[in-house]
């Protein structure tokens, strides 16, 4: 679809540069709601509500490709897949108190959320069962990360309850179970009606999982925790007894996603390391930053040598924040930055509304934004406005807002910088969108006037720090492009797992042909 033809065929041209910014492409464009139209910055409710109700009638007109190819197939095939439910929370006893119109509008506005969060972080809706939304991670549609998918759909989900509490006058919560493993899929059904949906053992478990599971709890099998041990914190729920299974199974509580540990010692980068260390040394002399690429392939290392360098800067004094730029849900975008803006003013997005604001009255006080800033630094911190500050805010156009916060992030960085330099740093920004783009290309102009070094992480294929990015930036850029661990570096990981004889290391290194993550 073209979107820029859409818009013209509703009268809406004067959105297109608005659309192009921001990367909303027709993939985009069937999940919007009423809040990212807020977000784009269409101010006008007439225009939001045409839009909205234009998207409704193509939604309806033109349903998925990934589901229609899958309904008309009607063969079944085995898929390795994260299953969840997610299920809200003494709905039977509210459904008896309510009137039935009520709940049908609570529901609708809860699958709307929830469908959402899943479409973003690219799952499949399988089912609504009552107030219960069933979804799939890897079917129809397979991704290298299914799992960790799963997870973070369940975590936004259970982070947007206070928010549809709020817009429905009642007080929400849901309990989710995940389950990973094998299923049977297939476009299940008759001619006249036939759905694309997954059955086995799998599904029954995150069934069982959501039934255990408490009020905004996640509850998850052994095999996802398996799958994703090495970045989640979670706590053992202990054993639940599931019908069809011989044995009782061991359950998790999921409490959040962290950054992988660094695990073993980094071995290579010695001439990276150095001309890092020499980056800093010359930061902290003369007070005049700039910008670290880090360029690889996948499994290559970036990461593990990103740990290395924050672990220099920190020893030399300096102070390290990092965002992380995901290819699918609420890591997109604008996240990356506003993930550094509340490093910088030590919250995380876990933090209450109401941190949020005396963190931003904290940064007033302290000098770190003047006193027209605040309703900016909120919005690049992710802090609601509050309700006297909200129609003044909204009153502005998106160009107005758009540089008021970019130009509250140089700012902040620039006098945070002030009292300790900066690594800051951004890791694959191969998936940035072009808004998020600009805004980097701002801190990296700010990097050069301040204590302050950007650390960007990319792949080479489509590495968006082009020729223009960098003229756009402003700053001295050096790049180090991460190549194969040499013979020797590989023989020395492969030291380090001591269950590995050395006819089956040999092997892995041909195998891995230097690549770290590979030989791992």
């Amino acid at each position: 679809m073209d979107v820029a033809a859409w818009l013209r065929s509703l009268g809406m041209e004067r959105y297109e540069q608005m659309f192009r910014d921001h990367a909303v492409d027709a993939d985009v464009l069937r999940s919007l709601t009423a809040d990212d139209l807020k977000e784009l910055g269409i101010a006008s409710i007439g225009h939001r509500r045409k839009l909205l109700d234009a998207l409704a009638e193509w939604r309806a007109r033109v349903p998925p490709a990934r589901a229609a190819t899958c309904l008309s197939e009607p063969t079944a095939e085995r898929r390795q897949v994260a299953v969840f439910f997610a299920d809200l929370s003494g709905f039977t006893e509210m459904s008896r108190s309510v009137d039935a119109e009520e709940v049908l509008a609570i529901l609708d506005r809860y699958f709307e959320q929830v469908d959402r969060i899943v479409e973003q972080h690219g799952g499949h809706v399988d089912k609504h069962v009552g107030d219960c939304v069933m979804a799939v991670f890897g079917a129809p549609l397979s991704h290298r990360n299914d799992v960790e998918r799963a997870l973070r759909a369940a975590l936004a989900i259970i982070d947007a309850m206070p928010g549809l509490s709020h817009a429905v006058s009642r007080p929400l919560a849901v309990h989710i179970g995940i389950a990973g493993g094998q299923v049977v899929a297939s476009g299940a059904g008759s001619d006249t009606h036939r759905e694309y949906t997954v059955t086995g053992d799998t599904v029954n478990l995150a069934a069982r999982l959501t039934d255990a599971a408490g009020a905004g709890e996640i509850l998850i099998s052994d095999a996802v925790r398996r799958a994703v041990a090495d970045h989640i914190d979670c706590a053992d729920r202990g054993e639940i007894v599931v019908k069809g299974f011989a044995q009782a199974v061991p359950a998790w509580r999921l409490a959040g996603l962290r950054r992988a540990s660094a695990g073993r010692p980094l071995v290579g980068r010695e001439r990276e390391l150095s001309g890092f260390r020499a980056l800093l040394e010359a930061c902290r002399a003369d007070g005049c930053g700039g910008v670290v690429h880090v360029r690889g392939e996948a499994g290559i290392g970036k990461s593990r040598i990103v740990d290395e360098f924050q672990r220099d800067a920190m020893a030399l004094g300096f102070a390290c924040h990092a965002a992380l730029i995901v290819d699918f849900g609420s890591g997109t975008g604008r996240y990356a930055v506003q993930s550094l803006v509340q490093s910088l003013l030590a919250l995380d997005d876990k933090s209450a509304a109401e941190a949020g604001a005396v963190a931003v009255a904290r940064a007033l006080a302290d000098g770190l934004i003047a006193a027209g800033d605040a309703l900016f630094l909120k919005d690049l911190a992710g802090v609601p406005q509050a309700a006297d500050d909200r129609p003044i805010y909204e009153a502005m156009d998106n160009a107005m807002r758009v540089a008021g916060r970019r130009n509250v992030l140089s700012g902040l960085v620039q006098r945070v910088s002030r009292v300790q330099p900066l690594v800051l740093t951004v890791e694959d920004v191969h998936w940035s969108d072009q808004a998020t783009l600009r805004d980097l290309a701002i801190l990296a102009a700010t990097a050069a006037g301040c204590a302050v070094v950007l650390v960007l992480t990319s792949r080479p294929h489509g590495d968006p720090l082009d020729a223009a990015w960098r003229a756009a930036a402003a700053a001295r850029c050096t790049v180090f492009d991460l190549g194969p661990l040499a013979a020797g570096d590989a023989r020395l990981m492969a030291a380090s797992f001591p269950a590995a004889d050395a006819e089956l290391a040999q092997r892995c290194i041909e195998r891995a042909a230097g690549n770290p993550l590979f030989l791992e």
